[in-house]
C-alpha cells in the first residue's frame, strides 16, 4: 500500500461498496500501519494472518517523535530504543485486533489459512451466508417462553418487569442497554437473535420517581412519553441507522405526555422528530404490539401508520390498539355534558349510559382478534411463538440487505461500553 492518497482512495471505494450491500473480504498480512491500515477500516469480514499487524500509527511513527524540536546523539540513541521495542511488538497485532477489539474476524496459522478462508468465504458469493453477519453462535434465552404468559398482566394498568419479557426472548437473556440513566420510561439497548445484532425499543413500566419528568411537578409513569424518554428514543433509532442494524419494537404505551407544560418542553416537535429519524433509518423494523397502542404514541413507537420500513406487526392475547383508553374517549366526550345537566338539575343517568356504552364500544374495537380483522396488526400469534418470528425477522434482513457496516465499525457497542 503506497503512502498518502492511495490508501484513502481505496478507502473511499471500499465504502461505496459496503453501501451497495457488496461484500468486502481482505486477507491481511505482514505490518500495515497508517494509510496501510485501510483496508482494515472498510471490509466487511477481516482474515489475518498470525505475525500480522494493522494500526493507525505504526512503530516508526510512535517511535519518532522528538519533544526537543529537533535531533541530537541523545534523540537518535532515544530512536534506536523505541524503534527496538516496537520492531519487536508493532502496535495492532493479533492480541490486540483479534484477542481485544474482534477488529480481526479470523487468525490463521499458516499463511495459506487466510486464502483459505477467503476461498471458504467466496463459495457463498454472490449471495450471503449467515456467518457474515452472526456476531455470536445462537443460543437458546435462559428463561423458559411459557413465563411470558405469567409476565405480561392480561390487566392493562398492571405494571410488569420488560426486561424480564426481553430475558425470555433474546439470544442467553443478554443485552446492552443504551443510556440507561436516561429517559426511564423507555429502553433501548442491543441483544442477539440467532445470533444477529438488532435494536430492541421498549416501553417501560411503573413509577419512575418523584423528580422525573424533570420539567413539571407531577410524576412520571411508565409507559408515557416524556421529553428525554423522546430524546433518547431519537438518538439510539438514528444510531441503529447508522450501523445498518434492524430494530424491533416492544410496545406498550399509554401515549405521550400532554399539557402545556409538555408543550414548552417540546414534546409535539420531538415526538414528530422520533418520526423523522425512524424515516432516515432505512432500516427494517418489527413491532410487537406488547400490550397498549395509543394514539400518536403508537406511531412514533415503530407503529406501521408513521413508518415506511415496518415490515411487520405482530399482536399477541393481550394486544389493544386505539385512538385513547374507552375510559377517557368517554370522559373526554361527555364531561361538558354531565356539567350541563347537573347544572340544569336534570338526571345524570342517561349520559352515564352512554359513556359506558361508548367506553364498551372502545374495548370491544380494540381486542386482540378485531385488531387482526381490522388490519391494525398482520397477525396475532401465542406468546410462546414471539422468539421464532423474531428468529425469521433477522434472518430475513440478514440475508441481502441494502448496505453493511461492518461489526468492527459499528459505533453503538462502543457507546454503549464508553
Amino acid at each position: 500500500m503506497p503512502p498518502g492518497g492511495g490508501g484513502g482512495a481505496t478507502f473511499f471505494r471500499h465504502a461505496e461498496l459496503e453501501q451497495l450491500g457488496i461484500p468486502i473480504l481482505a486477507g491481511i498480512y505482514g505490518t500495515n500501519p497508517a494509510g496501510g491500515g485501510y483496508h482494515g477500516i472498510s471490509p466487511t469480514v477481516l482474515f489475518a494472518h498470525k505475525n500480522c499487524n494493522i494500526a493507525v500509527g505504526g512503530g516508526g511513527i510512535l517511535s519518532g517523535m522528538s519533544p526537543k524540536g529537533y535531533f541530537d546523539i541523545e534523540g537518535a540513541e532515544s530512536l534506536i530504543e523505541s524503534a527496538e521495542q516496537f520492531k519487536a511488538e508493532p502496535p495492532g497485532s493479533v492480541k490486540i485486533h483479534y484477542d481485544e477489539t474482534g477488529f480481526f474476524r479470523y487468525v490463521f496459522e499458516e499463511e495459506t489459512g487466510v486464502l483459505d478462508g477467503l476461498k471458504d468465504y467466496m463459495k457463498d458469493m454472490p449471495a450471503y451466508h449467515p456467518k457474515f453477519f452472526r456476531v455470536a453462535d445462537p443460543v437458546e434465552p435462559r428463561f423458559p417462553l411459557e413465563d411470558l404468559y405469567r409476565l405480561i398482566p392480561f390487566n392493562q394498568k398492571q405494571m410488569y418487569s420488560f426486561e424480564e419479557v426481553l430475558a425470555r426472548l433474546v439470544d442467553g437473556s443478554e443485552h446492552m442497554e443504551f443510556r440507561s440513566d436516561y429517559g426511564p420510561e423507555v429502553y433501548t439497548g442491543l441483544c442477539k437473535i440467532d445470533g444477529f445484532l438488532v435494536g430492541i425499543i421498549g416501553n417501560l413500566q411503573g413509577y419512575l420517581g418523584e423528580d422525573y419528568p424533570e420539567y413539571a411537578p407531577y410524576p412520571g409513569i411508565g409507559g408515557k412519553l416524556y421529553r428525554q424518554g423522546l430524546i433518547k428514543l431519537n438518538e439510539f433509532v438514528t444510531h441503529c441507522g447508522r450501523d445498518r442494524l434492524p430494530i424491533v419494537w416492544f410496545q406498550d404505551t399509554t401515549g405521550i405526555d400532554v399539557g402545556d407544560l409538555a408543550e414548552k418542553a417540546e414534546l409535539l416537535g420531538l415526538g414528530q422528530a422520533l418520526i423523522y429519524s425512524i424515516q432516515q433509518t432505512d432500516v427494517p423494523q418489527l413491532l410487537v404490539l406488547l400490550r397498549k397502542g395509543t394514539a400518536a404514541a403508537h406511531y412514533i413507537m415503530g407503529g406501521p401508520t408513521a413508518n415506511r420500513h415496518n415490515a411487520f406487526t405482530l399482536g399477541i392475547p393481550t394486544t389493544e390498539v386505539y385512538v385513547m383508553h374507552g375510559e377517557t374517549a368517554a370522559a373526554a366526550s361527555f364531561s361538558r355534558r354531565l356539567v350541563k345537566e347537573k347544572n340544569a338539575n336534570r338526571p345524570l343517568e342517561p349520559i352515564i349510559e352512554k359513556m359506558n356504552q361508548m367506553a364498551k364500544a372502545y374495548h370491544d374495537n380494540s381486542r386482540p382478534i378485531y385488531c387482526a380483522k381490522a388490519g391494525f396488526v398482520d397477525e396475532t400469534i401465542p406468546m410462546t411463538r414471539i422468539r421464532s418470528y423474531l428468529k425469521a425477522f433477522a434472518g430475513a434482513v440478514y440475508q441481502n440487505p441494502k448496505s453493511i457496516c461492518p461489526q468492527h465499525q459499528m459505533m453503538l457497542p462502543r457507546i454503549i461500553r464508553g
